[in-house]
């Protein structure tokens, strides 16, 4: 791709000129004009356009982390994305990153006003029997406001900012324009993947501008926990909330971080911190939709010692493969035994090039392995996790997002928890749940759901071989029903092709016994040895000694 070299190429590419030469701007006087010659932006810099001489003794990752802050909240954002990359990212930027925080300025109330009754379609009056003119919050995408509807109810009102979403998409073009133009003129930033970062930025950021999202994030959570006595997820008010207003429930209580308040209202933080790391890891590891940003502002404990959690803008999602695949890292850390936490990295990630397992087994130990069984305050087990994503992106393997941001909110949550207790070990919780998952794959509702998901599979394949021999009889009859075999072996091919069939009346006849064998566990069908359906128990048999009889004759077979 040929670098842009022309105004009309730059406005064009960024559709925002008079923005482009702002951001310029701020890079520049931070300290990167050299970065901006070596892209070639440098005629397209305002006049007299210079370095701020403050800025030049400062550390390269401190100078990119205020750039970030004065170019606003795109900037922030992406900024916050990459402090969540260790794996792309080098530690010391990361480590400067992870201080962005969104400080902006509040939006008068008029303003809000306006907008607000614009998205109710009606006067706020008619929905509110007050409403706080002062935000309880405000961040770069909404600002939150407490209210009281017409029934009583006390509620936190989410508000996005008007034309906020016009802002981050504008941004978003320019990021991508300066992405490529960064890899195709600076070839040694392309390992940190600045295109695929944008992208990554641009996605999570779609989500995060639809409240009806969050809402339902919230729903869904809300379901999940509800066995849970000690934890509280906010109710969604829907009939007044929409794409940019969420309205919910809202928790009077103290902040998660209080240590002090909370035990001057006579609740255990110990108790506390257990609680919250639980419903966690139940997230995690039972439900696979987790709650992403888990920092002190978006947790209170309740006067009554239950948990309240807020904010739900960024979640985690897990198929139930990743989530076996991460309960087996947990106890694969517990137990020391990292042969299978280099194998699940394998599985889990999708590799460049060839990794060598044994030396990423090696490397893994090296990195954990000092510190499993230390239950220290300086220890923090979420960043030793992320340090283990820097190993394995190392050895070629592509992290994916959402193990990013698991291992990001355990860092979180193990901070939070050193704050309340600081001999607290996480890892400890988390193993220990894990294995009680590990316990329930073997429940009856767990493999009779495993075994019917088997059959189904089985019973795709038979119904795709159909088509594959139709399609080979097609393209055979086209050549006059002739093909040309090279093997010096043809005259057993009637043979093969028999024995082919006798496999297929195996597969089909076990597929049927599965099915009817789940199908008694089920109903409970007597008799019954030991609360277990003897029936169940003989069709799962012959079909296993179906499929074990037919895998053994066809490793004998020799073509």
């Amino acid at each position: 791709m040929k670098v842009i070299s022309t105004a009309a190429g730059i406005s064009q590419a960024f559709k925002n000129a008079g923005r482009v030469r702002e951001i310029l701007a701020v890079l520049v006087s931070t300290g990167f004009l050299d970065l901006m010659n070596r892209m070639k932006l440098n005629r397209f810099l305002p006049e007299r356009q210079t370095e701020d001489p403050g800025f030049k003794d400062l550390p390269l990752p401190m100078r990119l982390r205020i750039a970030f802050e004065k170019l606003g909240p795109s900037f922030v954002k992406l900024g916050q994305l990459m402090a969540s990359r260790p794996d792309l990212i080098p530690e010391a930027f990361v480590d400067e990153f992870s201080k962005l925080q969104d400080q902006v300025a509040t939006l008068p109330f008029s303003e809000i006003k306006e907008h607000l009754e614009a998205e109710l379609k009606r006067p706020l009056t008619e929905v509110f029997s007050s409403f706080d003119e002062e935000p309880l919050a405000a961040a770069s995408i909404a600002q939150v406001h407490s209210a009281v509807l017409k029934s009583g109810q006390s509620v936190a009102v989410k508000i996005q900012r008007p034309g906020i979403d016009k802002i981050l998409h504008t941004d978003i073009s320019i990021l991508r324009g300066l992405a490529s133009l960064l890899e195709t003129t600076i070839p040694e930033t392309k390992p940190f993947n600045p295109q695929g970062l944008v992208e990554e930025f641009f996605h999570t950021i779609l989500f995060e501008l639809d409240f009806r999202v969050e809402a339902n994030n919230i729903r869904k959570i809300k379901i999940q926990l509800s066995k849970s006595t000690q934890v509280v997820i906010p109710e969604v008010y829907s009939e007044f909330s929409s794409q940019k207003v969420l309205v919910l429930e809202k928790f009077d209580g103290i902040r998660f971080s209080d240590r002090e308040k909370i035990i001057s209202h006579g609740i255990d933080p110990r108790k506390i911190i257990e609680t919250g790391a639980d419903a966690f890891f139940q997230m995690v590891m039972r439900n696979g939709l987790f709650h992403g940003d888990l920092h002190a502002g978006n947790l209170f404990v309740l006067p009554d010692g239950r948990i309240g959690i807020i904010d739900f803008g960024i979640v985690g999602r897990l198929s139930r493969r990743v989530q076996d695949s991460i309960i087996s890292m947990f106890i694969a850390i517990m137990d020391e035994d990292y042969e299978t936490l280099a194998t699940e990295y394998v599985t889990l990630c999708s590799p460049d090039g060839d990794t060598d397992i044994t030396q990423l087994q090696k490397d893994l130990m090296d990195t954990i392995s000092p510190y499993v069984g230390l239950v220290l305050g300086e220890v923090n087990v979420g960043k030793l996790l992320l340090q283990s994503t820097s190993i394995a992106a190392k050895h070629q393997l592509k992290v994916p997002r959402e193990l990013m941001l698991l291992f990001r909110a355990i860092m979180t949550v193990d901070g939070l928890a050193k704050k309340l207790d600081p001999d607290f070990d996480i890892l400890q919780l988390g193993n220990r749940l894990a294995k009680e998952v590990v316990a329930s794959r073997y429940s009856k509702e767990r493999v009779t759901k495993d075994l019917l998901i088997l059959a189904r599979d089985l019973q795709d394949t038979l119904e795709t071989f159909p088509k594959l021999l139709k399609r080979f009889l097609r393209k055979w009859s086209n050549n006059n029903f002739a093909f040309e075999i090279k093997s010096k072996d043809a005259e057993l091919l009637p043979n093969a092709i028999l024995k082919f069939t006798y496999y297929i009346v195996l597969c089909v006849t076990s597929i049927a016994l599965i099915i009817v064998g789940s199908h008694f566990w089920q109903k409970g069908l007597e008799p019954l040895i030991f609360d277990f359906s003897l029936w169940s128990a003989v069709s799962w048999a012959a079909a296993f000694y179906l499929l074990g009889s037919g895998l053994w004759s066809l490793s004998k077979y020799k073509s």
